[in-house]
């Protein structure tokens, strides 16, 4: 087994002993698989957790696959491991004499570097060669003494009272922030500090943002008296004497030392203003407007990768939302409204662009269907013997998206006539069960193609100009009674030269019936679109 000694540096904030600690630490590498265990010994009274720091195994040098061997360990060298960099200062007698043996160069060994702490508890002992009388103190229970020794207490302290007594209530009010982003986290963090005239102490208070993602501690420093200087102090307390702030260093556009923080002030309120300008000698311009607002970052976009075929799309979508995905909420008040409705279609394979349909394929019949309730399809193929066709389940009832798009179909998209690709293939809806039409006809708000108002309207507009020649056709396609078919009704209405889809079609059929099954009445088909039997102009003049 071969062993390092190491150390690394650990940041330290909030602490005036130190800002930065030295961690010291054994780094163990076992011959027979190269697996590494790092140890830190611990330190009486350390507040540290210490002992094992990383427990052994086999550790990965770089995304290659590649391990950390004997030959990336070096003496007066760094090495990181999961991102934590060690500075290697020695090693033991036997890791030198077996890496020499193995050709390996180790260099000298170095020593650990000196920790801020140590040096900091050095100031803390007391030279008890040199003994000295304590300075002068200046507080309450020396005050306490003097008075029940005879002195007098207006010898003691200056008056306060009348001071008390002329600012009591008047509280000096600045906005100010303390720029913290050069530490890890940190933030521009908005403060209000309060100057109290009465007896010159100062209190901080923390505004509370909403989404700040911190506690509502309103108060940062309890009201007292501020020091304006750097503070030392030693295990008896303060080793010299501290001035303090007063409204005279207080100023828009400067800075506010709290504790080794530095505050900005960048606004007053109305009631500072006006006191300053007043007693103070100051003017408008001493109190310049001053934004500290700062520039809104928008919000980073996560890319959504493309669907890789597991799953459904909103299934697998939740994965890239959150860290650990939650089921999709189904729309309850769809699903229990058309909980057992399904509108059939019969449809056929037909050619595109892309694809060329074999005569077998021509043949084949499908029964498309579609669930309301969650907007999924499912095909079926009729079987046909007589053909060698065995039929059976096309495609599994799912969700299916529209080709070179992110929307998936939903009932509205499929009518008579249509012709939809699914997972690239080309289907034509031919025909529709009677209660699938029914279902359409109820809904034409949603179904616009059902709606015989509306399909009517729109072959009016569309045969302008061309009423005689599908006056003509209709009227040379009817039967003795004055109907005709429903498919020649199609034919009458592409020979005029007026584009309309099978589903509008079967919509005027159905609401035009004629005596026969299939058969339309063409005078009410002619009213429906507004051509009516009225002679063109110039015909029965004269007569």
């Amino acid at each position: 087994m071969l062993r390092w000694n190491a150390f690394f540096k650990e940041a330290v904030t909030e602490s005036l002993a130190e800002n930065f600690r030295v961690r010291k630490c054994v780094i163990y590498m076992y011959l027979e698989d190269e697996s590494i265990y790092v140890a830190e010994p611990k330190q009486h009274n350390s507040g540290i957790p210490q002992g094992v720091f990383l427990k052994r195994h086999k550790i990965p040098k770089n995304d290659v696959g590649d391990f950390y061997t004997r030959a990336d360990v070096r003496v007066a060298d760094t090495l990181t491991l999961y991102g934590r960099t060690f500075y290697v200062v020695s090693c033991d007698a036997f890791t030198r004499g077996f890496l020499t043996d193995q050709g390996f160069e180790v260099n000298e060994d170095v020593g650990f570097p000196d920790d801020p702490i140590d040096a900091y508890r050095e100031t803390m002992k007391k030279d008890s060669k040199i003994p000295s009388p304590p300075p002068p103190r200046d507080d309450d229970l020396s005050r306490y003494i003097e008075a029940a020794a005879g002195a007098p207490s207006n010898a003691l302290a200056a008056d306060k009272l009348k001071k008390f007594l002329a600012h009591d209530r008047k509280v000096l009010r600045f906005f100010c922030v303390w720029d913290d982003r050069e530490a890890l986290f940190g933030e521009n963090r908005p403060f209000v500090l309060h100057y109290y005239l009465s007896d010159d102490t100062v209190e901080v208070l923390e505004v509370a943002e909403p989404n700040s993602g911190r506690d509502p501690f309103p108060v940062f420093l309890r009201r007292g008296p501020l020091p304006n200087q750097k503070l030392e102090v030693d295990a008896l307390g303060p080793t010299k004497t501290f001035s303090y702030y007063t409204f005279e260093d207080l100023k828009v556009g400067g800075h506010v030392r709290v504790y080794n923080r530095d505050f900005y002030i960048h606004d007053a309120d109305n009631f500072t203003k006006a006191w300053y300008i007043t007693n103070a000698g100051r003017t408008e311009a001493d109190f310049p407007p001053i934004s500290v607002e700062e520039e809104q970052m928008p919000i980073p976009q996560m890319a959504v990768p493309p669907y890789n075929g597991f799953g459904g799309h909103a299934d697998s979508l939740q994965n890239c939302i959150a860290l650990i995905p939650k089921p999709v909420k189904p729309d309850f008040e769809k699903q229990m409204t058309y909980a057992h409705t399904i509108l059939r279609f019969k449809a056929k394979i037909v050619p595109d662009a892309t694809h060329a349909v074999s005569d077998w394929d021509s043949d084949r019949e499908f029964i498309l269907s579609v669930y309301l309730a969650n907007d999924t399809i499912a095909i079926y193929e009729n079987p046909d013997r007589k053909k060698n066709i065995a039929g059976g389940k096309f495609l599994e009832r799912q969700e299916v998206r529209k080709p070179n798009s992110s929307e998936a179909f939903v009932a509205t998209d499929f009518y008579v006539g249509a012709t939809v690709v699914v997972l690239r293939r080309s289907f034509e809806l031919v025909e529709a069960d009677s209660y699938t039409y029914a279902f359409m006809e109820e809904h034409p708000e949603s179904f616009p193609r059902s709606d015989p108002e509306a399909v009517g309207g729109r072959l009016t507009a569309a045969s302008a100009g061309r009423e005689a020649a599908l006056r003509e056709a209709l009227t040379g396609a009817e039967d003795s009674n004055g109907e005709v078919e429903l498919a020649d009704v199609a034919n009458a209405f592409k020979s005029a030269g007026v584009e309309c889809v099978a589903q509008e079609i079967i919509t005027l059929g159905r609401k035009h019936a004629g005596s026969g099954a299939g058969k339309v009445s063409v005078s009410a088909l002619l009213e429906a679109v507004s051509v009516g039997f009225a002679l063109p102009a110039g015909e029965g003049e004269g007569q």
